[in-house]
């Protein structure tokens, strides 16, 4: 009964997705919330912003309809998951909207995850209190920027997150999480249901608020699915599930670092911008990094269900091979880190 009521929690998030984000375009040219042109950006028009804050307000509503269907009351676990999620909303609004000192978004940052930790499902690293909790705001906080870099191309992003959010939705409904697993799978079905007007050609973006919400969704996943299984082999299942962001990230932080340009200024010399420029088609790059996705969240899931090292070990040497292949292979593709403005 209940992974009838979650298929539903998703398929209903994913049509109202399809219906109200039309409303939010048009509310984000009302109000002003639109992303202009850049050189580093690869749309050439305004374009709206309020992709986040559409797919929050549609799995919001679904998750608490879903808990009426269930008859049970909120658990604290999708409860807190909400909440910091919230505030990585607003967060990045702000952000949209008026900038932010990059020092304060990091510290609203942290803050986001803070609230995650008061729920108590810290996971067990073995150094113990207050390092576990610290090291597990750190990842939160590294996933959301590693999501808000990824942010660079049409469906990118969402895409990716509906995928993870859905494994992750299944983790939870596992072990008897039903709650979590309905926040989860309704966030993963508004994400579908947006895309729609996000790829290939975008009509709305998800801003910073979409990217920062949407990575701390999954870093918060991350640490609650880690919380609620004792250290095992398990565990590198959960970091499967991510490895796409977590290796687009350190694969642009190691070849600025490298070049000797700073981290945090923007670039098309992220590993998809350089894929795309092999393969000449952003579409079919961005459907590439959606199957890969897909892929690593399957062995992410074979590897939670079994926890055996026959299973993790094999699976583990060969994604760990074939990111790091690809990454030396895309780090001899030129970057395009500062292009010159368009006309």
């Amino acid at each position: 009964m209940d992974l009838a009521v979650l298929g539903a929690d998703f398929a209903v998030a994913a049509l109202l997705s399809l219906l109200v984000t039309p409303l939010g375009i048009r509310l984000a040219w009302i109000t002003g919330y639109l992303d202009h042109p850049e050189a580093r950006k690869l749309h050439t028009s305004a374009t709206a912003l309020l992709g986040g804050a559409v797919v929050f307000a549609v799995a919001l509503l679904v998750w608490l309809a879903a808990h009426r269907w269930l008859g049970r009351p909120a658990d604290s676990e999708a409860t807190f998951l909400v909440t910091g999620a919230f505030l990585a909303l607003c967060l990045g609004l702000w952000d949209d909207r008026f900038g932010m000192n990059p020092l304060i978004k990091l510290a609203g940052q942290a803050a986001a995850a803070g609230i995650l930790m008061a729920s108590g499902a810290v996971p067990d690293f073995g150094l113990g209190f207050p390092w576990d909790g610290l090291i597990a705001v750190v990842c939160i906080v590294g996933l959301m920027n590693a999501v808000n870099f990824l942010d660079n191309m049409n469906g990118m992003v969402a895409g990716l997150a509906a995928i993870a959010l859905a494994g992750f939705g299944l983790l939870s409904a596992w072990r008897g999480a039903t709650g979590l697993a309905a926040a989860q799978f309704a966030v993963s079905g508004a994400c579908l249901g947006f895309l729609r007007y996000n790829f290939p050609r975008a009509r709305v973006f998800l801003g910073d608020a979409g990217s920062l919400f949407l990575g701390y969704s999954l870093g918060a996943s991350a640490m609650l699915a880690l919380g609620a299984i004792p250290r095992s082999w398990s565990w590198a299942g959960v970091l499967l599930i991510l490895a796409y962001p977590v290796f687009d990230l350190i694969f642009v932080v190691v070849n600025r670092l490298r070049e000797g340009r700073k981290i945090y200024v923007g670039g098309k010399d992220h590993s998809n911008h350089r894929i795309a420029r092999l393969l000449k088609c952003q579409k079919t790059t961005v459907m590439w990094m959606w199957a890969s996705g897909a892929a690593l969240c399957a062995s992410g899931l074979v590897v939670l269900s079994l926890n055996r090292p026959a299973v993790t070990l094999p699976l583990s040497a060969l994604w760990i091979i074939l990111f790091l292949l690809t990454g030396l292979r895309l780090s001899f593709e030129p970057s395009l880190p500062h292009d010159p403005p368009r006309p």
